[in-house]
């Protein structure tokens, strides 16, 4: 395992790190996206999306539990887990099934991250003394991917 930990005050930094994320990204990657309320969870995911994607707009799919995106090599799936109750109802969605067969990003992967596969990446994003921080934490695949 691995830890990259990035200093973010500034929002364009999370816009590099996630469009560069999403330039090595594949079907099957899982991204396991955590941190409190208002961290900046679903701004990662929106410029992810945006950079290997058609959308224009990448609301926070709080309400639709989940929602589709198309990109040249494989569908994006954008979850929010915040309104799920336990893994169970996570498992009843049937999520499980569709993680090889495309790339899934996961807000407030925390609540069930009992579900989720090892080879996930993980990023958490903190304030710590009003200062941004984000964490990416990972197997040896990703760490060489990353690099």
């Amino acid at each position: 395992m691995f830890i990259y930990n990035f200093n973010i005050q500034q929002e364009n930094k999370t816009k590099i790190i996630a469009q560069e994320i999403s330039k090595i990204c594949k079907k099957g990657d899982i991204l396991a996206v955590s941190g409190g309320m208002g961290a900046g969870k679903t701004t990662f995911i929106r410029y992810f999306i945006k950079k290997i994607s058609k959308a224009k707009n990448v609301p926070s799919p709080s309400y639709n539990i989940i929602l589709p995106y198309e990109s040249k090599h494989s569908i994006i799936y954008h979850m929010d887990a915040w309104r799920l109750k336990s893994h169970d109802e996570a498992l009843s969605l049937g999520i499980t099934e569709i993680f090889n067969d495309a790339i899934f990003l996961i807000e407030w992967a925390e609540k069930i991250k009992v579900i989720l596969p090892d080879n996930c990446l993980n990023i958490l994003i903190k304030n710590i003394n009003n200062k941004k921080f984000l964490e990416i934490e990972g197997n040896e695949t990703w760490k060489k991917r990353l690099k």
